[in-house]
């Protein structure tokens, strides 16, 4: 496989992408990582997806890693400028974790992979404060920026095609994902628990990349 570093151009603004590139591709993939995290982190479930026959983009968020832009609530575009970008290798498909699943279930990808996904308007004090002093020093932005007032207003979610849609969360995830997660399971959504799995770890585990390799097989039959 090769892998390029690489600026993916947006309007305005540039997406710094690490690419994970097969052979002979059969579809493509925008990896899309939390708050606080970058495309370094996201690197080693690109590359699983990657061995799977998928063009593969691991993508900085805006106020994350090398992207130059402060953090704010215009990450979608980031995500939409770099699914535009690897429509050249077929079907898209997004994938993220926490704020980068919500991301990737709101995107105009052909199939969307919500790992752990923030998908919540409304969020426990404590767990505000815990991703404040643990995410908040890793992200650039500016002094008035909140993530959370960020989530209580965003407005893109327009429901999920049932068909081309996977929810993956832990069953020690944060209070607020489970529960969003198994209403929508309810709903009959595909919602899938990884067993033990933390909110902070869960994009690491074998049975997470299990269950996303078994759904791309069955959207990208070969």
């Amino acid at each position: 496989m090769e892998i390029i570093r690489e600026f993916i151009d947006g309007d305005g603004f540039q997406v710094p992408c690490v690419t994970v590139k097969p052979l002979n591709p059969r579809g493509s993939a925008v990896v899309v990582h939390g708050y606080g995290g970058t495309k370094e982190g996201t690197l080693g479930l690109a590359w699983r997806i990657a061995e799977k026959g998928f063009t593969t983009g691991s993508i900085d968020l805006r106020g994350h890693g090398q992207h130059s832009f402060d953090f704010g609530s215009d990450c979608l575009s980031d995500v939409e400028s770099a699914i535009s970008y690897f429509k050249d290798y077929g079907e898209v498909t997004a994938i993220g974790h926490s704020l980068g699943g919500r991301l990737a279930l709101e995107s105009s990808a052909d199939y969307a992979i919500g790992i752990s996904p923030a998908l919540g308007r409304n969020f426990s004090n404590n767990t505000q404060n815990n991703v404040k002093a643990s995410r908040d020093y890793l992200v650039h932005k500016s002094a008035n920026t909140n993530l959370f007032d960020i989530l209580s207003s965003d407005n893109h979610f327009s429901g999920f095609d049932h068909d081309k849609t996977l929810l993956i969360y832990g069953t020690r995830d944060l209070p607020e994902i489970i529960s969003e997660c198994e209403d929508l399971k309810c709903k009959n959504l595909d919602a899938i628990p990884i067993e033990e799995a933390l909110h902070s770890d869960i994009f690491l585990l074998e049975p997470t990349f299990k269950t996303i390799t078994e759904k791309l097989q069955e959207w990208y039959p070969e």
